[in-house]
């Protein structure tokens, strides 16, 4: 079974409060973009085998497919085995969820594969147990994220708007950077709405104002290339710029695939170093469809 996992991007994110777990809250809004891995799973007599073509990715028990697949392997209670091959095309500790992603699509694919009958609520329930974007990542399209970002709730609502993603040759620790997050404990203001009613609207310059990522400043401060991407993809023609998640992913909002396509070229020929890809979003229903859902 041959199934693909997309990256995410997060329109906006605030870093709400602490909490007594050591995660903090948050309110993100989080959109599935068509840049993918696509991973193949297979039987096998016993055990659990997980492959990747990125000698980045672990392949053991840091890995979240592989970690995906001795968690439903429980729940279900078999004794079979399974092979996951990764060919890993997000890059890895970008922001993009690309290992959240494995992670949920190998609960997918282990449920068809073992005839295990599971719910959505019941995948659901184990995509939290992985982490915190493996949730959103089973469903994908649009969605607010809520609590540590494992409370999702999904939407109907369509992004009109094309992205370029750039990715420096640096990784980001999510831990470090919630870590060195500065927590505005007054005028705080919701994106939420802002964001959700801009796409609405199709309001491209409404939409870019909003833009926020309470991670980005201490990204910066410690990677000033993330802002050197940032300030590459305005000045080569989108109409705004922020931080993916914990970054170091930066991607540019375009009006649509064909300016998408020249900011794509116009950033290439300024840095050969840095990732670039066009990327559009795609819906809950064309993830649906594309996978046979």
């Amino acid at each position: 079974m041959t199934i693909h996992s997309y990256a995410k991007i997060n329109l906006g994110l605030r870093v709400l409060r602490k909490r007594p777990d050591g995660y903090h809250d948050i309110e993100t809004v989080m959109q599935t973009v068509d840049l993918t891995d696509t991973l193949t799973v297979s039987p096998q007599a016993s055990g659990t085998t997980v492959t990747c073509d990125d000698p980045a990715v672990p392949t053991d028990e840091r890995n979240l497919a592989y970690r995906a697949a001795e968690l439903i392997r429980s729940r279900v209670g078999t004794e079979s085995g399974v092979r996951v091959d990764i060919q890993k095309r997000i890059p890895v500790a970008a922001g993009l969820a690309g290992g959240s992603g494995n992670g949920a699509v190998t609960l997918i694919a282990l449920d068809r594969l073992w005839d295990a009958g599971l719910s959505f609520d019941d995948l659901l329930a184990m995509a939290d147990r992985l982490g915190s974007d493996v949730p959103f990542c089973l469903r994908g399209g649009m969605a607010i994220g809520r609590g540590r970002g494992e409370v999702v709730e999904f939407l109907d609502t369509a992004c009109p708007f094309a992205f370029v993603l750039v990715t420096p040759p640096c990784a980001v620790s999510t831990a470090w950077a919630y870590q060195q997050v500065k927590i505005e404990l007054t005028n705080f203001s919701s994106i939420v709405n802002l964001i959700i009613s801009s796409l609405h609207e199709g309001d491209l310059d409404r939409l870019v104002v909003h833009l926020r990522n309470d991670l980005e400043s201490p990204v910066l401060a410690h990677l000033p290339v993330v802002g050197r991407v940032k300030q590459t993809l305005i000045d080569c023609g989108a109409a705004g710029a922020a931080m993916s998640g914990s970054g170091p992913t930066v991607f540019g909002v375009v009006p649509d695939r064909l300016a998408a396509s020249r900011v794509a070229d116009r950033v290439r020929q300024v840095e050969t170093t840095w990732r670039v890809w066009v990327a559009m979003p795609v819906s809950a229903r064309e993830i649906a469809e594309r996978s046979g859902r």
